[in-house]
């Protein structure tokens, strides 16, 4: 299981993101998933849905293999 090293800005602080990678079963996309709009810089899923292709239920947790 792969970590999310996007950035997460709020209020002028800069913190890296660590929640879980998820890949698109559909497009591919890779990011982390969040319930609402966060703003972390790798941002891929809002809720579970891709934000590139808009599938639903279509992802997977991302494994780098390492």
């Amino acid at each position: 299981m792969a970590r999310c090293l996007g950035t997460i800005v709020s209020n002028d602080n800069k913190r890296i993101c660590h929640h879980t990678l998820y890949r698109c079963k559909n497009c591919g996309n890779i990011g982390c998933d969040f319930n609402y709009v966060i703003g972390c810089s790798s941002q891929g899923f809002l809720n579970g849905k891709c934000i590139i292709c808009g599938e639903s239920g279509q992802i997977e947790v991302f494994d780098t293999g390492k």
